[in-house]
Protein backbone atom coordinates (compact mmCIF):
# COMPACT_ATOMS: atom_id res chain seq x y z
CA UNK A 1 0.00 0.00 0.00
CA UNK A 2 1.36 3.43 -0.91
CA UNK A 3 1.68 6.17 1.67
CA UNK A 4 -1.13 8.04 -0.04
CA UNK A 5 -3.50 5.13 0.43
CA UNK A 6 -3.08 5.06 4.22
CA UNK A 7 -5.68 7.71 4.94
CA UNK A 8 -7.90 6.80 2.01
CA UNK A 9 -8.11 3.07 2.52
CA UNK A 10 -7.43 2.47 6.22
CA UNK A 11 -8.21 -1.23 6.18
CA UNK A 12 -5.77 -2.06 3.43
CA UNK A 13 -6.45 -4.31 0.43
CA UNK A 14 -6.38 -8.05 -0.09
CA UNK A 15 -3.71 -8.77 -2.72
CA UNK A 16 -5.22 -12.14 -3.66
CA UNK A 17 -7.35 -11.68 -6.77
CA UNK A 18 -8.17 -15.33 -7.48
CA UNK A 19 -11.90 -15.87 -7.84
CA UNK A 20 -11.82 -19.25 -6.16
CA UNK A 21 -10.09 -17.88 -3.07
CA UNK A 22 -12.58 -15.04 -2.86
CA UNK A 23 -15.40 -17.55 -3.00
CA UNK A 24 -13.73 -19.67 -0.34
CA UNK A 25 -13.24 -16.65 1.88
CA UNK A 26 -16.93 -15.82 1.58
CA UNK A 27 -17.86 -19.39 2.45
CA UNK A 28 -15.61 -19.26 5.50
CA UNK A 29 -17.09 -15.92 6.55
CA UNK A 30 -20.61 -17.30 6.24
CA UNK A 31 -19.73 -20.42 8.19
CA UNK A 32 -17.90 -18.42 10.85
CA UNK A 33 -20.79 -16.03 11.46
CA UNK A 34 -23.47 -18.68 10.85
CA UNK A 35 -25.56 -16.07 9.17
CA UNK A 36 -24.94 -12.36 9.31
CA UNK A 37 -28.07 -11.69 11.30
CA UNK A 38 -26.85 -11.90 14.81
CA UNK A 39 -23.88 -14.27 14.64
CA UNK A 40 -23.44 -16.69 17.54
CA UNK A 41 -25.24 -15.92 20.77
CA UNK A 42 -25.32 -18.35 23.63
CA UNK A 43 -28.61 -18.83 25.45
CA UNK A 44 -27.12 -17.04 28.44
CA UNK A 45 -26.07 -14.02 26.33
CA UNK A 46 -29.48 -13.92 24.68
CA UNK A 47 -31.25 -13.85 28.04
CA UNK A 48 -28.89 -11.33 29.64
CA UNK A 49 -31.09 -8.24 29.76
CA UNK A 50 -29.03 -6.23 32.24
CA UNK A 51 -28.17 -3.73 29.50
CA UNK A 52 -31.80 -2.55 29.59
CA UNK A 53 -31.41 -1.20 33.11
CA UNK A 54 -29.93 1.74 31.25
CA UNK A 55 -32.08 4.28 29.46
CA UNK A 56 -33.33 3.10 26.06
CA UNK A 57 -31.09 5.59 24.28
CA UNK A 58 -27.97 4.27 26.01
CA UNK A 59 -28.93 0.60 25.66
CA UNK A 60 -29.63 0.95 21.93
CA UNK A 61 -27.02 3.60 21.14
CA UNK A 62 -24.90 1.17 19.03
CA UNK A 63 -27.56 1.32 16.31
CA UNK A 64 -26.99 5.05 15.90
CA UNK A 65 -23.22 5.04 16.37
CA UNK A 66 -22.59 2.15 13.95
CA UNK A 67 -24.90 3.75 11.37
CA UNK A 68 -22.92 6.98 11.77
CA UNK A 69 -19.65 5.11 11.41
CA UNK A 70 -20.81 3.35 8.20
CA UNK A 71 -21.90 6.67 6.76
CA UNK A 72 -18.55 8.26 7.56
CA UNK A 73 -16.50 5.38 6.20
CA UNK A 74 -18.44 4.65 3.00
CA UNK A 75 -19.20 8.25 2.05
CA UNK A 76 -15.87 9.83 3.00
CA UNK A 77 -14.77 12.27 0.29
CA UNK A 78 -11.16 11.16 0.71
CA UNK A 79 -11.75 7.54 -0.27
CA UNK A 80 -9.75 6.61 -3.38
CA UNK A 81 -11.69 6.78 -6.68
CA UNK A 82 -11.75 3.02 -7.18
CA UNK A 83 -13.48 2.47 -3.81
CA UNK A 84 -15.96 5.27 -4.47
CA UNK A 85 -16.76 3.67 -7.82
CA UNK A 86 -17.30 0.30 -6.14
CA UNK A 87 -19.66 1.80 -3.58
CA UNK A 88 -21.56 4.05 -6.02
CA UNK A 89 -24.08 1.45 -7.36
CA UNK A 90 -25.32 0.65 -3.83
CA UNK A 91 -24.73 4.07 -2.26
CA UNK A 92 -28.36 5.26 -2.46
CA UNK A 93 -29.66 1.95 -1.13
CA UNK A 94 -27.25 2.08 1.81
CA UNK A 95 -27.86 5.74 2.58
CA UNK A 96 -31.63 5.33 2.54
CA UNK A 97 -31.46 2.34 4.91
CA UNK A 98 -29.24 4.32 7.31
CA UNK A 99 -31.62 7.29 7.11
CA UNK A 100 -34.66 5.13 7.88
CA UNK A 101 -32.85 3.49 10.79
CA UNK A 102 -31.76 6.76 12.36
CA UNK A 103 -35.14 8.39 11.76
CA UNK A 104 -36.78 5.51 13.62
CA UNK A 105 -34.22 5.88 16.43
CA UNK A 106 -35.15 9.56 16.85
CA UNK A 107 -38.90 8.90 16.76
CA UNK A 108 -39.09 5.86 19.03
CA UNK A 109 -35.91 5.43 21.08
CA UNK A 110 -35.19 9.02 21.99
CA UNK A 111 -38.82 9.50 23.05
CA UNK A 112 -38.64 6.39 25.25
CA UNK A 113 -36.62 8.29 27.85
CA UNK A 114 -38.18 8.29 31.31
CA UNK A 115 -38.99 12.02 31.22
CA UNK A 116 -40.73 11.77 27.83
CA UNK A 117 -42.69 8.70 28.91
CA UNK A 118 -43.72 10.46 32.11
CA UNK A 119 -45.28 13.30 30.14
CA UNK A 120 -46.99 10.86 27.80
CA UNK A 121 -48.33 8.80 30.68
CA UNK A 122 -49.82 11.88 32.34
CA UNK A 123 -51.70 12.64 29.13
CA UNK A 124 -52.82 9.07 28.49
CA UNK A 125 -53.71 8.01 32.04
CA UNK A 126 -57.37 9.01 31.59
CA UNK A 127 -57.62 6.61 28.68
CA UNK A 128 -57.01 3.62 30.94
CA UNK A 129 -58.18 4.65 34.42
CA UNK A 130 -61.19 6.38 35.96
CA UNK A 131 -59.50 7.05 39.29
CA UNK A 132 -56.29 8.97 38.74
CA UNK A 133 -53.23 9.75 40.79
CA UNK A 134 -51.78 6.35 41.66
CA UNK A 135 -48.07 6.13 40.92
CA UNK A 136 -48.22 2.54 39.73
CA UNK A 137 -50.84 3.49 37.14
CA UNK A 138 -48.45 6.03 35.66
CA UNK A 139 -45.70 3.39 35.65
CA UNK A 140 -48.05 0.98 33.88
CA UNK A 141 -48.75 3.46 31.08
CA UNK A 142 -45.06 4.30 30.81
CA UNK A 143 -44.05 0.65 30.55
CA UNK A 144 -46.58 -0.26 27.90
CA UNK A 145 -45.60 2.80 25.84
CA UNK A 146 -41.94 1.85 26.32
CA UNK A 147 -42.73 -1.61 24.99
CA UNK A 148 -44.61 -0.26 21.96
CA UNK A 149 -41.86 2.19 21.07
CA UNK A 150 -38.94 -0.20 21.47
CA UNK A 151 -40.78 -3.04 19.70
CA UNK A 152 -41.50 -0.71 16.78
CA UNK A 153 -37.90 0.43 16.61
CA UNK A 154 -36.47 -3.08 16.89
CA UNK A 155 -38.61 -4.33 14.00
CA UNK A 156 -37.40 -1.39 11.93
CA UNK A 157 -33.80 -2.06 12.98
CA UNK A 158 -34.14 -5.74 12.08
CA UNK A 159 -35.43 -4.84 8.62
CA UNK A 160 -32.91 -2.07 7.89
CA UNK A 161 -29.87 -3.99 9.13
CA UNK A 162 -30.88 -6.83 6.78
CA UNK A 163 -30.91 -4.29 3.96
CA UNK A 164 -27.53 -2.90 5.04
CA UNK A 165 -26.16 -6.43 5.27
CA UNK A 166 -27.19 -7.07 1.65
CA UNK A 167 -25.18 -4.02 0.61
CA UNK A 168 -22.18 -5.26 2.60
CA UNK A 169 -22.50 -8.71 1.02
CA UNK A 170 -22.31 -7.05 -2.41
CA UNK A 171 -19.24 -5.02 -1.41
CA UNK A 172 -17.58 -8.11 0.04
CA UNK A 173 -17.20 -9.69 -3.41
CA UNK A 174 -15.66 -6.60 -5.03
CA UNK A 175 -11.87 -6.42 -5.00
CA UNK A 176 -11.64 -2.73 -4.10
CA UNK A 177 -14.21 -2.73 -1.29
CA UNK A 178 -14.11 -6.19 0.27
CA UNK A 179 -11.40 -5.52 2.88
CA UNK A 180 -13.14 -2.40 4.11
CA UNK A 181 -16.57 -4.06 4.11
CA UNK A 182 -15.26 -7.17 5.89
CA UNK A 183 -13.65 -5.11 8.64
CA UNK A 184 -16.78 -3.04 9.23
CA UNK A 185 -19.00 -6.10 9.25
CA UNK A 186 -16.77 -8.06 11.60
CA UNK A 187 -16.04 -5.27 14.07
CA UNK A 188 -19.33 -3.37 14.12
CA UNK A 189 -22.30 -4.71 12.15
CA UNK A 190 -22.32 -8.16 13.72
CA UNK A 191 -22.60 -6.50 17.10
CA UNK A 192 -25.82 -4.69 16.19
CA UNK A 193 -27.31 -7.86 14.71
CA UNK A 194 -26.72 -9.44 18.12
CA UNK A 195 -28.21 -6.41 19.84
CA UNK A 196 -31.37 -6.83 17.72
CA UNK A 197 -31.72 -10.42 18.92
CA UNK A 198 -31.05 -9.52 22.55
CA UNK A 199 -33.60 -6.71 22.33
CA UNK A 200 -36.15 -9.08 20.83
CA UNK A 201 -35.59 -11.53 23.68
CA UNK A 202 -35.96 -8.73 26.23
CA UNK A 203 -39.17 -7.52 24.59
CA UNK A 204 -40.59 -11.05 24.60
CA UNK A 205 -40.01 -11.22 28.36
CA UNK A 206 -41.52 -7.77 28.82
CA UNK A 207 -44.53 -8.83 26.76
CA UNK A 208 -45.11 -11.78 29.10
CA UNK A 209 -44.64 -9.53 32.13
CA UNK A 210 -47.24 -7.08 30.83
CA UNK A 211 -49.55 -10.02 30.04
CA UNK A 212 -50.21 -8.73 26.54
CA UNK A 213 -53.36 -10.27 25.11
CA UNK A 214 -52.93 -8.97 21.57
CA UNK A 215 -50.48 -7.01 19.47
CA UNK A 216 -51.04 -5.21 16.18
CA UNK A 217 -49.50 -2.65 13.86
CA UNK A 218 -51.14 0.74 13.41
CA UNK A 219 -51.94 1.08 9.71
CA UNK A 220 -51.23 4.80 9.65
CA UNK A 221 -48.10 5.14 11.78
CA UNK A 222 -46.69 1.62 11.48
CA UNK A 223 -46.23 1.56 15.25
CA UNK A 224 -46.79 -1.47 17.44
CA UNK A 225 -49.95 -1.38 19.58
CA UNK A 226 -50.74 -3.76 22.42
CA UNK A 227 -53.70 -4.68 24.58
CA UNK A 228 -53.18 -5.67 28.22
CA UNK A 229 -54.83 -5.29 31.60
CA UNK A 230 -53.55 -3.40 34.64
CA UNK A 231 -52.73 -5.56 37.66
CA UNK A 232 -52.55 -3.45 40.85
CA UNK A 233 -50.44 -6.15 42.53
CA UNK A 234 -47.64 -5.81 40.00
CA UNK A 235 -44.80 -3.27 39.87
CA UNK A 236 -44.62 -1.86 36.36
CA UNK A 237 -40.92 -1.06 36.06
CA UNK A 238 -38.02 -2.60 34.17
CA UNK A 239 -36.28 -3.09 37.50
CA UNK A 240 -39.19 -5.24 38.65
CA UNK A 241 -39.12 -7.21 35.41
CA UNK A 242 -35.41 -7.90 35.94
CA UNK A 243 -35.96 -8.97 39.52
CA UNK A 244 -34.47 -5.95 41.27
CA UNK A 245 -35.69 -5.21 44.76
CA UNK A 246 -38.15 -2.30 45.19
CA UNK A 247 -36.41 1.04 45.34
CA UNK A 248 -33.37 0.00 43.30
CA UNK A 249 -32.45 2.42 40.57
CA UNK A 250 -33.40 1.72 36.98
CA UNK A 251 -29.90 2.80 35.97
CA UNK A 252 -26.82 0.63 36.42
CA UNK A 253 -25.81 1.11 40.06
CA UNK A 254 -22.54 2.74 40.98
CA UNK A 255 -20.05 0.65 42.86
CA UNK A 256 -20.88 1.09 46.58
CA UNK A 257 -17.27 1.80 47.48
CA UNK A 258 -17.35 4.87 45.25
CA UNK A 259 -20.37 6.55 46.79
CA UNK A 260 -18.61 8.13 49.78
CA UNK A 261 -15.70 9.25 47.59
CA UNK A 262 -18.08 10.94 45.18
CA UNK A 263 -19.68 12.89 48.04
CA UNK A 264 -16.28 14.39 48.79
CA UNK A 265 -15.74 15.82 45.32
CA UNK A 266 -15.24 19.55 45.59
CA UNK A 267 -17.98 21.98 44.57
CA UNK A 268 -16.56 22.82 41.17
CA UNK A 269 -16.56 19.17 40.17
CA UNK A 270 -19.89 18.23 41.70
CA UNK A 271 -21.52 21.03 39.76
CA UNK A 272 -20.29 19.58 36.49
CA UNK A 273 -23.81 18.26 35.88
CA UNK A 274 -24.75 21.67 34.51
CA UNK A 275 -22.26 21.10 31.69
CA UNK A 276 -23.50 17.63 30.70
CA UNK A 277 -23.58 17.16 26.94
CA UNK A 278 -27.31 17.33 26.27
CA UNK A 279 -28.49 16.93 22.72
CA UNK A 280 -30.74 19.73 21.63
CA UNK A 281 -33.32 19.17 18.92
CA UNK A 282 -31.18 21.17 16.51
CA UNK A 283 -28.12 19.09 17.35
CA UNK A 284 -30.04 15.85 16.77
CA UNK A 285 -31.27 17.06 13.40
CA UNK A 286 -27.75 17.99 12.36
CA UNK A 287 -26.03 14.92 13.82
CA UNK A 288 -25.80 13.20 10.42
CA UNK A 289 -23.65 16.08 9.19
CA UNK A 290 -20.97 15.87 11.87
CA UNK A 291 -18.03 13.59 12.60
CA UNK A 292 -17.64 12.96 16.32
CA UNK A 293 -16.21 10.79 19.05
CA UNK A 294 -18.83 8.66 20.83
CA UNK A 295 -19.92 9.16 24.43
CA UNK A 296 -19.53 5.87 26.26
CA UNK A 297 -20.39 7.00 29.79
CA UNK A 298 -23.86 7.30 31.31
CA UNK A 299 -23.11 9.49 34.37
CA UNK A 300 -23.26 13.26 34.67
CA UNK A 301 -19.53 13.46 35.40
CA UNK A 302 -18.50 11.47 32.29
CA UNK A 303 -20.79 13.09 29.74
CA UNK A 304 -19.28 16.57 29.87
CA UNK A 305 -17.87 18.38 26.80
CA UNK A 306 -14.40 17.07 27.73
CA UNK A 307 -15.47 13.67 26.37
CA UNK A 308 -16.55 14.74 22.92
CA UNK A 309 -14.82 16.19 19.87
CA UNK A 310 -16.85 16.88 16.77
CA UNK A 311 -16.48 18.63 13.43
CA UNK A 312 -19.06 19.49 10.76
CA UNK A 313 -18.47 17.41 7.63
CA UNK A 314 -18.69 20.49 5.42
CA UNK A 315 -15.81 22.14 7.33
CA UNK A 316 -13.78 18.95 7.00
CA UNK A 317 -14.49 18.84 3.24
CA UNK A 318 -13.33 22.45 2.87
CA UNK A 319 -10.20 21.72 4.89
CA UNK A 320 -9.29 18.70 2.72
CA UNK A 321 -9.81 20.79 -0.42
CA UNK A 322 -7.44 23.43 0.95
CA UNK A 323 -4.89 20.77 1.85
CA UNK A 324 -5.01 19.24 -1.61
CA UNK A 325 -4.42 22.66 -3.17
CA UNK A 326 -1.49 23.52 -0.83
CA UNK A 327 1.75 24.56 -2.46
CA UNK A 328 3.82 23.53 0.57
CA UNK A 329 3.33 21.30 3.63
CA UNK A 330 5.82 21.37 6.52
CA UNK A 331 6.58 17.66 6.74
CA UNK A 332 10.29 17.54 7.46
CA UNK A 333 12.37 19.48 10.04
CA UNK A 334 15.04 20.20 7.43
CA UNK A 335 12.52 21.47 4.85
CA UNK A 336 10.42 23.85 6.90
CA UNK A 337 8.98 26.85 5.13
CA UNK A 338 8.77 29.83 7.47
CA UNK A 339 7.54 32.53 5.09
CA UNK A 340 5.03 32.33 2.23
CA UNK A 341 6.42 32.05 -1.28
CA UNK A 342 5.90 34.83 -3.84
CA UNK A 343 2.55 34.40 -5.59
CA UNK A 344 4.10 33.36 -8.93
CA UNK A 345 6.20 30.64 -7.29
CA UNK A 346 3.23 29.49 -5.20
CA UNK A 347 1.01 29.15 -8.29
CA UNK A 348 3.63 26.92 -9.93
CA UNK A 349 3.71 24.62 -6.88
CA UNK A 350 -0.04 24.70 -6.22
CA UNK A 351 -1.50 21.25 -5.63
CA UNK A 352 1.51 19.47 -4.10
CA UNK A 353 -0.65 18.79 -1.04
CA UNK A 354 -2.58 16.20 -3.07
CA UNK A 355 0.49 13.96 -3.18
CA UNK A 356 1.30 14.46 0.50
CA UNK A 357 -2.08 13.68 2.06
CA UNK A 358 -1.34 10.04 2.84
CA UNK A 359 2.13 10.78 4.20
CA UNK A 360 0.70 13.62 6.31
CA UNK A 361 -1.92 11.27 7.75
CA UNK A 362 0.79 8.76 8.73
CA UNK A 363 2.86 11.50 10.38
CA UNK A 364 -0.10 12.73 12.45
CA UNK A 365 -1.10 9.20 13.50
CA UNK A 366 2.51 8.57 14.60
CA UNK A 367 2.49 11.75 16.69
CA UNK A 368 -0.86 10.84 18.32
CA UNK A 369 0.29 7.27 19.01
CA UNK A 370 3.54 8.51 20.52
CA UNK A 371 1.73 11.11 22.67
CA UNK A 372 -0.65 8.44 24.01
CA UNK A 373 2.21 6.07 24.79
CA UNK A 374 4.24 8.78 26.53
CA UNK A 375 1.23 9.87 28.61
CA UNK A 376 0.80 6.32 29.91
CA UNK A 377 4.41 5.14 30.08
CA UNK A 378 6.44 8.25 30.83
CA UNK A 379 4.07 10.83 32.36
CA UNK A 380 1.86 8.55 34.48
CA UNK A 381 3.63 5.18 34.65
CA UNK A 382 1.77 2.34 36.32
CA UNK A 383 -1.63 3.98 36.01
CA UNK A 384 -4.46 1.57 36.73
CA UNK A 385 -6.43 0.63 33.58
CA UNK A 386 -4.46 2.81 31.13
CA UNK A 387 -7.08 2.97 28.36
CA UNK A 388 -9.78 4.01 30.83
CA UNK A 389 -7.49 6.79 32.07
CA UNK A 390 -6.77 7.92 28.51
CA UNK A 391 -10.50 7.92 27.74
CA UNK A 392 -11.19 10.10 30.79
CA UNK A 393 -8.47 12.53 29.66
CA UNK A 394 -10.66 13.01 26.61
CA UNK A 395 -10.13 13.72 22.90
CA UNK A 396 -9.85 17.47 23.45
CA UNK A 397 -6.77 16.95 25.60
CA UNK A 398 -5.12 14.87 22.90
CA UNK A 399 -6.14 17.47 20.31
CA UNK A 400 -4.39 20.21 22.31
CA UNK A 401 -1.34 18.00 22.85
CA UNK A 402 -1.18 17.27 19.13
CA UNK A 403 -1.32 20.95 18.16
CA UNK A 404 1.21 21.90 20.85
CA UNK A 405 3.67 19.26 19.65
CA UNK A 406 3.23 20.35 16.03
CA UNK A 407 3.90 23.96 16.99
CA UNK A 408 6.92 22.93 19.04
CA UNK A 409 8.42 20.98 16.13
CA UNK A 410 7.37 23.36 13.37
CA UNK A 411 5.65 20.52 11.52
CA UNK A 412 2.12 20.27 10.18
CA UNK A 413 1.45 23.73 8.77
CA UNK A 414 0.19 24.11 5.20
CA UNK A 415 0.57 27.01 2.78
CA UNK A 416 -2.09 27.57 0.11
CA UNK A 417 -3.57 30.34 -2.03
CA UNK A 418 -7.11 31.58 -1.38
CA UNK A 419 -9.54 32.66 -4.11
CA UNK A 420 -7.76 36.02 -4.39
CA UNK A 421 -4.30 34.38 -4.60
CA UNK A 422 -3.42 35.57 -1.12
CA UNK A 423 -1.07 33.16 0.61
CA UNK A 424 -2.58 31.49 3.70
CA UNK A 425 -0.47 29.73 6.33
CA UNK A 426 -2.29 27.59 8.90
CA UNK A 427 -2.77 24.22 10.52
CA UNK A 428 -5.49 22.16 8.81
CA UNK A 429 -7.56 22.00 12.00
CA UNK A 430 -10.49 19.89 10.76
CA UNK A 431 -8.20 17.39 9.03
CA UNK A 432 -6.12 17.02 12.20
CA UNK A 433 -9.27 16.51 14.26
CA UNK A 434 -10.72 14.00 11.78
CA UNK A 435 -7.53 11.92 11.98
CA UNK A 436 -7.69 12.14 15.78
CA UNK A 437 -11.39 11.16 15.85
CA UNK A 438 -10.71 8.11 13.65
CA UNK A 439 -7.80 7.15 15.90
CA UNK A 440 -9.93 7.69 19.02
CA UNK A 441 -12.86 5.64 17.71
CA UNK A 442 -10.56 2.78 16.76
CA UNK A 443 -8.65 2.90 20.05
CA UNK A 444 -11.74 2.78 22.26
CA UNK A 445 -14.18 0.78 20.15
CA UNK A 446 -13.94 -2.17 22.55
CA UNK A 447 -14.08 -0.09 25.73
CA UNK A 448 -17.40 -0.64 27.49
CA UNK A 449 -19.65 1.89 29.17
CA UNK A 450 -19.39 -0.07 32.40
CA UNK A 451 -15.61 0.46 32.47
CA UNK A 452 -15.85 4.24 32.15
CA UNK A 453 -18.84 4.46 34.53
CA UNK A 454 -16.77 3.27 37.50
CA UNK A 455 -16.39 6.32 39.70
CA UNK A 456 -14.08 4.39 42.01
CA UNK A 457 -11.58 3.92 39.19
CA UNK A 458 -12.05 7.51 37.98
CA UNK A 459 -11.57 9.03 41.44
CA UNK A 460 -8.35 7.09 42.02
CA UNK A 461 -6.96 8.29 38.70
CA UNK A 462 -8.08 11.82 39.53
CA UNK A 463 -6.21 11.74 42.83
CA UNK A 464 -3.10 10.38 41.06
CA UNK A 465 -3.15 13.36 38.65
CA UNK A 466 -3.62 15.85 41.49
CA UNK A 467 -0.81 14.26 43.49
CA UNK A 468 1.52 14.59 40.50
CA UNK A 469 0.47 18.21 40.00
CA UNK A 470 1.23 19.08 43.63
CA UNK A 471 4.65 17.42 43.42
CA UNK A 472 5.62 19.27 40.23
CA UNK A 473 4.24 22.54 41.61
CA UNK A 474 6.56 22.20 44.60
CA UNK A 475 9.48 21.38 42.29
CA UNK A 476 8.63 24.49 40.27
CA UNK A 477 8.65 26.66 43.39
CA UNK A 478 12.05 25.23 44.35
CA UNK A 479 13.39 25.80 40.81
CA UNK A 480 12.29 29.42 40.84
CA UNK A 481 13.94 29.92 44.22
CA UNK A 482 17.16 28.46 42.81
CA UNK A 483 17.11 30.59 39.66
CA UNK A 484 15.96 33.78 41.44
CA UNK A 485 17.39 33.60 44.97
CA UNK A 486 16.07 36.23 47.30
CA UNK A 487 13.01 36.97 45.17
CA UNK A 488 9.64 37.54 46.85
CA UNK A 489 7.22 34.65 47.14
CA UNK A 490 4.51 36.94 45.82
CA UNK A 491 5.79 36.51 42.30
CA UNK A 492 5.93 32.70 42.29
CA UNK A 493 2.54 32.18 40.60
CA UNK A 494 3.45 34.60 37.82
CA UNK A 495 6.80 32.82 37.32
CA UNK A 496 5.12 29.39 37.27
CA UNK A 497 2.62 30.57 34.68
CA UNK A 498 5.40 31.89 32.45
CA UNK A 499 7.44 28.70 32.83
CA UNK A 500 4.65 26.11 33.12
CA UNK A 501 5.58 24.08 30.05
CA UNK A 502 9.13 23.74 31.40
CA UNK A 503 7.88 22.87 34.91
CA UNK A 504 5.03 20.51 34.04
CA UNK A 505 5.91 19.31 30.56
CA UNK A 506 3.82 19.79 27.44
CA UNK A 507 1.60 16.72 27.81
CA UNK A 508 1.13 16.88 31.58
CA UNK A 509 0.20 20.55 31.32
CA UNK A 510 -2.82 19.67 29.16
CA UNK A 511 -3.81 16.75 31.40
CA UNK A 512 -3.53 18.97 34.48
CA UNK A 513 -5.75 21.55 32.78
CA UNK A 514 -8.32 18.80 32.32
CA UNK A 515 -8.43 17.64 35.93
CA UNK A 516 -7.00 20.44 38.13
CA UNK A 517 -8.30 23.96 38.76
CA UNK A 518 -5.36 26.34 39.27
CA UNK A 519 -4.57 29.85 38.10
CA UNK A 520 -1.13 28.86 36.77
CA UNK A 521 -2.83 26.44 34.33
CA UNK A 522 -5.32 28.90 32.87
CA UNK A 523 -4.85 29.79 29.23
Amino acid sequence: MSAGDAILHPFGDDPDEARQQRRQALLERTEESRGAEGGELTSRELKDHSNFRKSAELALRPHWSVADLLRQRFFSPILPPEIQEGIAPTADRLNQALDRLQKSFRIYVETAASESLEREAERLERRYFRDLGQRNQIEYVKLRRYYEKIRTFNETAKREWREIQKVLDTLLVLKDTRSMAAELEREFVRGVHKLVRQTESFLDDLKLYLEVSSESIDRITGSAKIACEFNPEKRYTIAALLGDAPGETEQVAQQPAAVEEQRNVNASESSIAQFIVLETREHKLNRASIIATPLLGSRDWNRSPDYILEIPIRYFDECVTQFRSAYHVNMSPDKLLHMPLPTAAAIVRKGVGEMMLGEYHEMIVDIINNAAIMCLVDDFPGVDRPDVFLYHCGPRVLDRILVAELKQSGLGEIFYLDDNNNSIREYPQELLQKILIDWWNDRFRKLSGEEVDSYLSYSRQLEMVRREYRALHEEGVALRKKEQPGSSYLGVEKWLRENRTRVFGLRKLEIFRRFVTASVLES
